[in-house]
């Protein structure tokens, strides 16, 4: 059945095209959706799409980067909220887009493996770097101010933060990995995945920083039961 379509104000077009993108990329594998899917599913004209993208991959760099600004803005949020030391200010930072990844597990996953796929490597290496180069001054921020309290030891407060960011952008290949094979039926094996992963980043995170295990901390492991599946928290190890 088509979506009824109406004049919609060109925000609003583009707004609606996105959406439809974002749940379509959720709901089926992308390379499965087409231009005229999105018509459908936004409730628009092929001219009003036209008039804001040139092709469905198109539309699908702009998700990518809206989610990514997205959150950013997550991690803002929560900033804008915390005034304690830097190293408190920090796990909030880390806690919060955390979070904001985790309820957003099923799209950014859909965009890994969309990344991972023969050909499009180009492709996801320039929205990659666009989206580091908005999300990178953020974390430099917050090195600077923990060095600035002596509460981080570090040698190059650049470099550190764009490790720091590179490493918590590379838990999603991993977590992708434990959700094919938590479809397989391999749960427990998928859990130790996601568990091991995040032990190790977050160890990675303190080492970086110059403090003691523990320090800055990650949402608590039974919060990442969303990477694989919400309906499974109360089964799992």
């Amino acid at each position: 059945m088509n979506t009824k379509r109406h004049r919609m104000a060109a925000d609003d077009r583009r707004s609606a095209i996105l959406d439809a993108a974002t749940t379509l990329l959720t709901d089926q594998p992308w390379e499965d959706v087409t231009v005229a899917g999105l018509l459908d599913a936004a409730g628009i004209s092929k001219g009003g799409f036209y008039h804001h993208f040139t092709s469905k991959d198109d539309v699908l760099a702009e998700v990518v980067l809206r989610l990514s600004d997205a959150s950013i803005s997550a991690g803002e949020d929560s900033l804008s909220r915390c005034g304690g030391t830097a190293v408190e200010r920090f796990s909030a930072f880390l806690a919060h887009s955390a979070r904001w990844e985790l309820s957003h597990a099923a799209k950014i996953a859909a965009i890994v493996r969309m990344a991972m796929m023969e050909g499009n490597g180009p492709l996801f290496v320039k929205l990659g770097e666009e989206s580091a180069r908005r999300c990178l001054p953020l974390f430099k921020a917050l090195v600077r101010d923990g060095v600035a309290q002596d509460a981080f030891c570090v040698v190059d407060t650049d470099l550190t933060a764009e490790l720091l960011m590179h490493i918590g952008r590379m838990r999603w290949p991993t977590f992708l990995g434990a959700r094919r094979i938590f479809a397989d039926g391999q749960r427990d094996a998928a859990w130790r995945m996601i568990c091991d992963r995040v032990r190790v980043e977050e160890g990675l995170t303190n080492r970086l920083l110059g403090l003691e295990s523990g320090t800055v901390t990650f949402p608590p492991l039974t919060e990442y039961w969303l990477v694989l599946d919400a309906e499974w928290q109360n089964e799992a190890p």
